[in-house]
């Protein structure tokens, strides 16, 4: 799947399942974390990506996945997915 609907249904995804607006996300997310005050996400927010994620891709993620990279930058999130799909 192409890098952008990935990036796409991500920020989808956050603002239905977390109620984050989209354009905020759009706006900081390349250079802030999802968990700066700026875009208001909660380390509980995090796991529910974790776990969307992997049902919607039907991938599955290790403790590395997420430990070695910042798995709470959004170009991070989807790098992750990209690794997962080409590796699976």
């Amino acid at each position: 799947m192409e890098r952008e609907n990935i990036k796409n249904e991500i920020i989808r995804l956050i603002s239905e399942k977390i109620g984050i607006n989209q354009q905020k996300l759009n706006d900081y997310s390349k250079e802030k974390s999802l968990l700066d005050a700026s875009i208001g996400l909660q380390p509980r927010d995090l796991l529910t990506l974790f776990f969307e994620l992997q049902r919607k891709y039907d991938i599955i993620f290790v403790e590395k996945d997420i430990t070695e990279k910042r798995f709470d930058y959004l170009d991070n999130m989807v790098n992750a997915v990209i690794d997962k799909q080409v590796s699976e």
